[in-house]
């Protein structure tokens, strides 16, 4: 005699949860992190809310609380939530704004991850945070993307385009820009090659920022800019001891927002590179469902060495960059 078994479907272990953000005016409230934490207040799972301040998330029974972390406030913290829980829960999210106006910057620096205990820095890094964690998980959500281009130019020594090829790419759910690994670059450094051969370099991305291996390699310190008013940065460079080629830059908020604007950089240990300060930015742009990257480049001199001392100069520079084009509402 044959017996049969039948496959039965797999049941799933994890619960949908619908979550809507409200402010306390009753407006809803979009482009948020929203997380479930558990009793240890560990992140279980996270994404953003939509314009419409909704957000599923799936996560296995429990008890859970749901985090809202959204630029320029300080977090809430929901009471308990059961799952699985019928409906859609409303969160009314009630948090006092942060003050980087008030913010006194100091030549104090630390190594390493964000001290807690440094309220300056921890405040302006909590702001680069949460936009630089949205824009990961952003990375799904470019419905209001219609093309991404890069670009490649070639110009003179005083910076006028010579050449420029550029290349369309449509969006799909890809990341459009995306470096080396958080952990390569920290062994073998953000420059390849030499004068001779040519280089190959790169910036950080928002994944790169956020790591540990970033954090552990380099000091941070809050600094302001009379060319930059109205807006506090967090400038990095590399740890004391590293020897491979590094960046060294800020990345810059603005203070009555508490939007992060832009990343500066420029290569450092990187020879005739950092001589001629080789180096690029990243610009941010808010979109409906939170922070993306909008645009980035990075330049590095053409040089040619002549004169009796062969000494290198100047030809122009070569531009590497890319961007985004957002649909017309």
């Amino acid at each position: 005699m044959t017996i049969f078994a039948q496959l039965l479907p797999a049941q799933s272990s994890e619960t949908e949860l619908r979550i809507r953000l409200e402010s306390t005016e009753g407006a809803r409230v979009s482009g948020a992190l929203v997380a479930l934490v558990d009793s240890s207040e560990r992140v279980v799972v996270e994404g953003v809310s939509s314009e419409g301040g909704t957000r599923t998330l799936s996560a296995p029974p429990g008890v859970y609380r749901v985090r809202v972390r959204r630029i320029g406030f300080l977090p809430y913290l929901s009471a308990p939530v059961s799952l699985p829980h019928a409906g859609e829960l409303v969160v009314p999210v009630e948090s006092a704004r942060v003050a980087l106006q008030s913010v006194i910057v100091t030549s104090r620096s630390g190594c390493g991850p964000i001290d807690r205990n440094d309220r300056t820095l921890s405040l302006i890094w909590d702001e680069i945070a949460k936009a630089l964690r949205t824009t990961q998980l952003n990375a799904r959500d470019f419905e209001s993307i219609a093309r991404y281009f890069v670009y490649r130019s070639r110009l003179s020594a005083d910076a006028s385009v010579v050449s420029s090829d550029t290349t369309f790419f449509p969006v799909g759910r890809s990341r459009p820009f995306g470096v080396r690994n958080a952990a390569v670059l920290a062994v073998h450094g953000y420059v390849l090659g030499d004068e001779r051969t040519g280089w190959v370099y790169y910036a950080p991305d928002e994944t790169v920022l956020l790591s540990e291996q970033f954090a552990a390699t380099h000091c941070f310190r809050a600094v302001r800019d009379n060319k930059r008013s109205g807006e506090v940065g967090i400038e990095f460079k590399p740890a004391s001891g590293r020897k491979m080629p590094e960046i060294a830059g800020t990345l810059w908020v603005d203070e009555g927002t508490a939007e992060l604007r832009e990343l500066v950089f420029r290569f450092v240990n990187a020879g005739v590179l950092e001589d001629f300060r080789a180096g690029g930015n990243t610009r941010f742009r808010r979109v409906s469902s939170g922070w993306i990257v909008s645009e980035w480049s990075l330049r590095a001199p053409i040089l040619i060495r002549d004169g009796p001392a062969n000494r290198p100069r100047i030809d122009g520079y070569s531009e590497d960059g890319g961007g985004l084009t957002l649909r017309r509402p």
